[in-house]
C-alpha cells in the first residue's frame, strides 16, 4: 500500500510540475498598484513582477531561461515565466513610464518587459493579486518599485 502511495504522489508532483513548465510567459500590460511594499509593478491578474540579479551582469539579455538552472520544477522559465508584451502595445508602455522597455527574449521567440533596462519575470507561486511571495528568492529576486532600480534582491522587507 506505501509504494502504492508513494507512485501516487509521485506521478502527481510529475504531472503538476509538468504543468509548471508549460506555462513560460504571460501577456503583460504593466501597472503600478499601491501596497504596504510601495508602488509595485503588477501584470496579468495583478500578480507581482520581479527582476533577477543575474540579469545586472548582462542587462538586455535575459539570464532565465529555459536552457539553464533545471531542476525538479523544470527550467528557470517555468518558475519565473517572462512578462511578455505585444508589439502594438509597446509604444503606449513605453509611453506610461520612461524607465519601461523591451528586449527580444530568444528561449520563447517574443519581446519582454524590461524595467531599467532589466528583464522582467513572474515568480510562479504568486497565486493572486498582492501575493508577492517571490521576492527576495534565493537572494535574487526582487519586486519593481515604480521610478528605482531593483537593487535589494534580499527583499524589500529585510
Amino acid at each position: 500500500m506505501n509504494k502504492i502511495l508513494l507512485s501516487l504522489g509521485s506521478l502527481l508532483m510529475v504531472t503538476s510540475v509538468n504543468s509548471f513548465a508549460d506555462v513560460l510567459f504571460y501577456e503583460t500590460n504593466p501597472t503600478f498598484e499601491h501596497t504596504d511594499k510601495g508602488n509595485l509593478l503588477v501584470g496579468h491578474e495583478k500578480l507581482g513582477l520581479y527582476t533577477f540579479r543575474k540579469d545586472l551582469k548582462s542587462p538586455m539579455k535575459p539570464q532565465c531561461t529555459t536552457a539553464t538552472d533545471k531542476g525538479p520544477l523544470g527550467s528557470c522559465l517555468a518558475r519565473w515565466p517572462a512578462a511578455v508584451v505585444k508589439q502594438e502595445n509597446v509604444k503606449d508602455i513605453m509611453a506610461s513610464d520612461s524607465n519601461f522597455g523591451i528586449v527580444f527574449n530568444k528561449d520563447i521567440q517574443m519581446l519582454q518587459l524590461t524595467y531599467f533596462d532589466l528583464p522582467v519575470y513572474y515568480w510562479f507561486k504568486d497565486s493572486s493579486e498582492k501575493n508577492f511571495t517571490g521576492d527576495g528568492v534565493q537572494n535574487a529576486w526582487s519586486l519593481i518599485v515604480q521610478g528605482k532600480k531593483p537593487v535589494m534582491f534580499n527583499g524589500l522587507n529585510k
